[in-house]
């Protein structure tokens, strides 16, 4: 049995939210209105939507910070290591799931496929 990675076994969307306070706190500080805050993490969202599947995400906080300029804005040559070391950090697994899987591959053979790259995908 083959499972995918993101949005099945992982809650891609929990951790776009982490991501999304990370980026906050180091690049924006104390956003201090809420409906800004939201439709900051909305933007963020859909600039994320478009690029999923792609491994370059330099466009998706670009396109934050020229919206939303923030107190600091990360180079843009940097940005990509930022994704890379801090994404990954943002997924956790369920217990619940583990269990499952652990129950399933008790009786077949279980497996895991993904479309993302390979070392993102293995820091999860």
């Amino acid at each position: 049995m083959l499972f995918d990675l993101d949005d099945t076994l992982l809650d891609r969307d929990k951790a776009v939210d982490k991501l999304f306070s990370i980026i906050l706190e180091e690049f924006y500080g104390d956003v201090e209105q809420h409906s800004v805050k939201n439709e900051m993490l909305q933007k963020f969202k859909g600039y994320d939507k478009k690029s999923y599947g792609h491994s370059d995400k330099v466009k998706v906080l670009e396109s934050l910070f020229d919206e939303f300029p923030p107190k600091y804005r990360l180079p843009r040559n940097y940005i990509q290591d930022f994704w890379n070391n801090n994404f990954p950090k943002c997924f956790s697994i369920n217990q619940k799931t583990i269990n499952i899987i652990n129950t399933i591959k008790s009786h077949i053979k279980v497996g895991i496929i993904t479309n993302g790259s390979t070392q993102r995908q293995k820091s999860k």
